[in-house]
């Protein structure tokens, strides 16, 4: 008890005494205010039995040496220096020292799978560019063209030309060009294009496809009127094939102009349908009877020449002038019995203003210019 009482004497002795004697700065005085003078956290500051007393002597002894180090150096105020200490760089360490070796070794494999991946690739896009050059500066040496070609033992290209020293002492080097000097000079081809194989041995005719009802070999010379007679009943079919799309014609005009309006592009393609079906069966018609007629007007003066031989007089052939009058005024002659003078004069002033606008066209001064002075002859129009 005399031992226990005693220790604690001593320790309120200690404590006393370590509230009267002045703090020595520390290094966290630089982070306080400058206004404030006194220390808030060294007031009421107890040192413990751990400070009080060391378990190791030695330990002890290495304290107070470096204490005893730290006295004899300067005197004043300790100068605290900060390291250079970075909190994210242990973490990332930490947290790849915490992976497991199986994850990081597919890591390694991936990012060795890549390179050799891209780095395969630009090998082989480099030989690829090397070998289109390669190419392209053959094909230019067989033109006789001074070509840059890749050195090997360089990464630059070096100039080549496709003669050398011993051609250009021989003598001028000729152009093998294939164009030609003119467009009446033969093509010239070239001799390394490969000849084709396909040989021609036996000329053989190409088949040409006849009518057998007009060909010469089968049915021998064609006689026109023989054949108008023979098929006369085509012109009343085609007029009977007229008068009914003239109906239909009708009739889809009547179906368009009534129909819905969903209908309307149905109904507006059928009518057009039937209006061209029927300008083409008027066609044919009209043509078939203007040869039916030009034959007739033919047939009638052969008849009359014949007859005039008869009575003694000499051998008369048509020209084919007069055979052109002949037809126009057979022509005026059917028309009028048709559509009557009326009809005449419409084809006269149709004929005679195509006729005009042909000679405004051929005349060689501007319109409304007398033309005065100028010798340049005028074509003559029919």
């Amino acid at each position: 008890m005399a031992t226990a009482s005693s220790s604690k004497l001593n320790g309120a002795a200690r404590l006393k005494q370590s509230n009267k004697t002045i703090r020595e700065p520390s290094p966290d005085d630089e982070f306080l205010e400058s206004d404030s003078e006194v220390d808030e956290f060294a007031e009421g500051f107890q040192p413990g039995l751990a400070e009080t007393y060391s378990d190791d002597e030695d330990d002890g002894h290495e304290y107070e040496e470096g204490y005893e180090d730290e006295e004899s150096g300067e005197e004043g105020n300790a100068r605290w220096e900060p390291d250079n200490w970075d909190e994210n760089e242990d973490t990332v360490s930490e947290n790849l020292n915490s992976l497991p070796l199986s994850t990081l070794a597919k890591a390694q494999q991936s990012l060795s799978r890549k390179s050799s991946s891209a780095s395969s690739h630009d090998q082989s896009k480099e030989e690829k560019l090397t070998l289109m050059k390669s190419k392209l500066a053959q094909m230019q040496r067989n033109k006789g063209k001074t070509v840059a070609v890749p050195d090997a033992d360089s990464h630059g290209f070096k100039l080549r030309t496709q003669e050398s020293d011993e051609e250009s002492d021989s003598g001028p080097e000729t152009t093998s060009s294939t164009k030609r000097g003119s467009k009446h000079a033969p093509a010239l081809m070239s001799t390394k294009k490969q000849v084709s194989r396909k040989r021609q041995v036996i000329e053989v005719s190409k088949p040409e496809r006849r009518d057998p009802r007009f060909s010469s070999v089968s049915a021998g010379h064609a006689n026109a009127d023989l054949h108008s007679k023979s098929y006369s009943f085509l012109p009343d079919l085609l007029r009977q094939e007229l008068s009914g799309l003239k109906e239909a014609v009708a009739a889809a005009k009547k179906a368009e102009k009534n129909c819905p309006w969903a209908e309307k592009p149905m109904r507006t393609a059928e009518r057009e349908r039937l209006e061209a079906q029927m300008g083409q069966v008027r066609t044919k018609l009209v043509r078939t009877e203007k040869e039916a007629m030009e034959r007739e007007v033919l047939a009638k003066a052969k008849r009359e020449e014949r007859e005039k031989r008869t009575q003694g007089k000499g051998a008369w052939f048509m020209k084919k002038g007069e055979k052109k009058d002949l037809l126009l005024k057979a022509r005026f002659e059917t028309l009028e019995k048709q559509g009557g003078k009326t009809a005449v004069k419409k084809l006269v002033e149709k004929k005679r203003k195509k006729l005009a606008s042909k000679e405004k066209k051929s005349r060689p001064f501007a319109k409304g210019a007398e033309g005065v002075g100028q010798d340049i002859k005028r074509r003559r129009v029919a």
